[in-house]
């Protein structure tokens, strides 16, 4: 069989080659997409959870750790691989530094020995005042919520990032009725 010399020579393994270069590269921008993908999804877990610690403590029956345990079982149920669903876990004082006024709690996963979240409480309109259950009508507070990034992400590329939490933090006004009398009589009686 002879080769006509105007035709393409024949390159096997040539795909082979192009595969092994590219390969990579596409495996990497895949990681990352699935990285950021999963970012996303526990950062909108967390915004939820925020609002519904915030929603929880703005009627003023709340106290602070029940408002924490009420957090942890939102998490726990929403992402239960990541919050250590089934794990046995406790409320600890915060870890790390807080804003003066700030009170707040790390839940703490004793079976995998690691930081679940920090949930702080901090009221804007009265500083002092550190328990939701003695917030006043319409007082301005936020809920913040912390996770650490190594206990979320899946590849460690908080060194890239500059970050070491992912941070979810909301405003809200405390809804605690005013106190009013009821009499039993009507007045034109």
């Amino acid at each position: 069989m002879t080769r006509c010399p105007h035709t393409k020579s024949w390159r096997p393994g040539a795909a082979a080659v192009e595969f092994a270069v590219c390969a990579p590269l596409m495996l990497l921008l895949l990681l990352g997409l699935w990285e950021v993908g999963r970012i996303t999804e526990v950062e909108n877990v967390m915004w939820n959870a925020a609002r519904e610690s915030g929603r929880d403590v703005s009627m003023g029956q709340t106290d602070l750790k029940s408002m924490a345990s009420n957090l942890l079982t939102y998490l726990q149920s929403a992402q239960p691989y990541t919050f250590g669903s089934g794990h046995s876990t406790s409320l600890i004082s915060p870890v790390g530094p807080m804003l003066v006024g700030t009170v707040g709690y790390t839940c703490w996963d004793n079976t995998a020995n690691r930081e679940l979240f920090t949930v702080t409480f901090r009221n804007i309109t009265h500083p002092n005042l550190t328990d939701p259950t003695a917030m006043s009508q319409l007082d301005h507070y936020q809920i913040e919520i912390k996770v650490p990034y190594s206990s979320v992400g899946w590849i460690s590329s908080a060194p890239l990032t500059g970050t070491s939490h992912l941070t979810a933090k909301v405003d809200w006004a405390s809804m605690v009725d005013s106190p009013f009398q009821i009499t039993p009589s009507l007045p034109a009686q």
